[in-house]
């Protein structure tokens, strides 16, 4: 046993089934014919019995699909052969012209259009097209997989042949799966900062009993309450579900005797096609063998390589001048938090509100004044912005600015601001008396917002941008080009519209996910941005690793920030326990913000050396997913100890976070988790140094003991497979 001292969209190549541009073609049993193939995801075409199959990694979905038959899921397994569908049934519906239909079906009026399979990279898609004559519209569902993940993307285009149709219940996926434990996360539980609590956040897990009923979801934005992901145990695999949704979403489950059947929907809202096409929203689910470890891991992979296009997670030690400094900031006192920034080690620096005009005048936290001018204040920021990034990068740091783009302050509605037809109503009220939001299902106010947006980046040039967001309405104002009850669909839309126009503009800038908090943490912003910032109370420590260890079975932890202050009982001047208020940030990207003149010579080296420990262990958050050891961190009624294990790309090197809350329990065992049985394992200890070299199933069955410190409360192990 070893024992821890504890001393200190893109263009797709289309390829029919002749595979005449030269992709592999084989058969299998049953007359299965792969017409595509990237790595170890297909697709297959077994033509004899009227199925296609889609699979990757170690997951192969088949669905009952030619002109003969209704569409149907036919099955959902591993190689577990586990059924991960009850029955045979389609996996989606809709509502059009108030007449409720089964996809694919063709009691329901249904008329099979075809199958395309294509590439895109390392991700394969299936897109399958039907009819409805009776009432003139096109559906076309689409699904797509990545070598590597046994996730599915699913997603359904409507589209009208002809006149104005619609559209209700537009689901994101129907499935009925074996019972099984549920587990789900909450969602931020409201923003305010100077509250501080554990309902954010917190992993639940529930097993239904027969003829329950579930309902979870949000009424404005994707987390508000609820993260749209759940996943459901069943012995030897492990399914789940993640909704790729902003905004307004639903789920319901019900338990029957044997089953659970799912739905995951954008709830009671409506609206219309016409000339242009509607895409539903996107959804992803899976199975895979193992349990929610490896679920995260299989959603880790697929969003790295298909959503993100293997556009990677590099959490950057950040500096956010917000909670230090507020609006009072110019350019004298951040080029001097800059010099001293980057003495610590930062390597990113950004200005969050108040650069502009007007920012600060109701006090120093003040951040609605001006907003949406989108022009820097000529008194405090004479030289504009772009100087200040300009001297970051002679300091070796990359510059960041904030900005909300999707809100304006009344006072600057038409000098030249946003128009005021563009602004977001909710029975005729703006939902402030000074601040409103832009409606973007508006076309000229998409285009306003491109223009300011590109206008400002083009004179900054900042390597990030802080994306806020901290005031949602559900729009029912007529002229934006929706209906009264799906403003929330078309806004959300619209942000993923300019979100894309971005990236495909300036592909190196990096973009930071923050609402008022993580009011909006989900797989359609995930897409669009490389960090989030989870939390408004980023103090104390226990509150920061409790929504690290719940965001972490969803999100790679490297997309999570928070940030290192002082609170009430964790001063960062001559601190008690620093390494532990810098190690429970550690686990997710690092973030820093106090004012660095206030610390002593004494507290900046210690600041120093923590921050060397992180980039150190960088390479390994880069790409890892996390699972709890222990039961998740809590306040109050906390365990003992909460222990995070963070396993890296290729299993080859593991971190794990161990903190101690309770004085009196000395010793914990922590039994590593994923681990080679027959591979050899250095373990490290960061404080200590080497403490022996083990064998994975060793390491496994007896553990590592971790005991209590004379100097911190936080232990970091690294693993390193030898």
């Amino acid at each position: 046993m070893i024992v821890s001292s504890g001393i200190s969209k893109r263009g797709r190549l289309v390829v029919g089934t002749a595979l005449s541009i030269g992709l592999m073609c084989s058969s299998f049993a049953h007359a299965a014919t792969v017409v595509a193939r990237v790595g170890d995801a297909s697709i297959s075409h077994d033509a004899s019995g009227g199925t296609w199959a889609i699979a990757a990694g170690g997951a192969t979905l088949t669905l009952n699909l030619d002109s003969t038959k209704d569409f149907s899921i036919a099955s959902l397994v591993t190689s577990s052969n586990r059924a991960w569908t009850v029955g045979a049934a389609p996996d989606t519906s809709v509502t059009v012209d108030g007449q409720r239909r089964p996809f694919g079906n063709q009691a329901a009026g249904f008329v099979y259009d075809g199958v395309t399979p294509s590439v895109s990279g390392t991700t394969l898609h299936l897109d399958v097209a039907f009819v409805l004559p009776s009432a003139g519209v096109k559906l076309t569902r689409h699904y797509a997989v990545t070598s590597g993940s046994p996730t599915f993307e699913a997603w359904t285009t409507y589209a009208s042949l002809a006149g104005t149709h619609a559209l209700a219940n537009l689901s994101a996926l129907e499935l009925t799966v074996p019972n099984g434990a549920v587990r789900w996360l909450t969602g931020l539980q409201g923003d305010n900062a100077d509250t501080v609590h554990d309902n954010a956040f917190t992993l639940q897990q529930k097993t239904l009993a027969v003829n329950d009923h579930m309902a979870l979801g949000a009424q404005r934005r994707a987390s508000e309450t609820v993260v749209p992901w759940l996943a459901i145990d069943g012995s030897p695999d492990e399914f789940y579900a993640a909704l790729m949704w902003s905004g307004a979403w639903s789920l319901t489950l019900d338990r029957s005797d044997t089953a659970l059947t799912l739905a995951l929907s954008l709830g009671t809202m409506s609206t219309t096609i016409a000339d242009a096409p509607v895409d539903g929203p996107h959804v992803l689910f899976g199975v895979v063998r193992g349990g929610l470890a490896q679920a995260s891991g299989a959603l880790r992979t697929y969003g790295l390589q298909a959503l993100r296009g293997g556009r990677a997670l590099t959490p950057m030690v950040t500096y956010d001048t917000w909670f230090a400094y507020g609006t009072e900031i110019d350019e004298a006192s951040m080029r001097g938090e800059m010099l001293r920034a980057a003495a610590m080690g930062t390597e990113l620096f950004v200005v969050d509100a108040g650069w502009y005009a007007g920012a600060g005048a109701a006090g120093p936290f003040d951040f609605d004044a001006g907003l949406g001018s989108w022009t820097p204040d000529p008194v405090r920021f004479p030289n504009g912005l772009k100087p200040l990034g300009d001297y970051a990068h002679s300091l070796g740091m990359k510059f960041g600015i904030w900005v909300e783009p999707e809100r304006v302050n009344l006072s600057v509605v038409g000098k030249p601001g946003a128009a005021e037809e563009w602004l977001a109503t909710t029975g005729g009220q703006y939902g402030s008396d000074h601040a409103a939001q832009i409606c973007l299902a508006s076309d000229a106010a998409r285009a306003w917002l491109m223009g300011r947006i590109t206008g400002f980046l083009d004179a900054v040039r900042p390597d990030y941008l802080k994306w806020d967001n901290n005031m949602w309405i559900n729009c029912d104002r007529g002229g934006h080009g929706h209906g009264p009850s799906d403003g929330n669909f078309a806004h959300v839309h619209g942000l993923y519209d300019v979100m894309a126009s971005l990236r495909q503009r300036y592909p190196t800038l990096s973009i930071e996910n923050v609402s008022g908090g993580g009011n909006r943490l989900d797989f359609g912003m995930y897409r669009y941005t490389d960090v989030a910032w989870m939390d408004d109370r980023s103090t104390p420590s226990v509150h920061v690793r409790h929504n690290i260890e719940g965001l972490g079975a969803v999100f790679p932890p490297a997309y999570l920030l928070s940030f290192l202050m002082s609170h009430v009982g964790e001063p960062l001047q001559e601190a008690p326990d620093l390494s532990l208020y810098s190690r429970s940030r550690m686990a997710g990207a690092l973030g820093l913000c106090f004012k660095a003149a206030e610390l002593s010579g004494a507290d900046i080296a210690k600041l120093q050396a923590e921050i060397a420990i992180y980039k150190g262990n960088r390479l390994t958050l880069d790409g890892a997913t996390s699972v709890l050891l222990t039961a998740q961190a809590k306040a109050t009624k906390g365990p003992a100890w909460d222990v995070l294990q963070e396993t890296g790309l290729g299993t080859k090197q593991i971190m794990i976070y161990a903190f101690q809350s309770d004085p009196t329990v000395t010793k914990i065992n922590v039994k590593p988790s994923g681990l080679a049985a027959q591979t050899m394992y250095e373990v490290r200890s960061v404080d200590t140094g080497v403490l022996g070299v083990a064998k994975g199933a060793d390491l496994t069955a007896q553990g590592i003991d971790i005991l209590q410190s004379p100097k911190s409360a936080a232990h970091l192990l690294v693993l390193t497979a030898k």
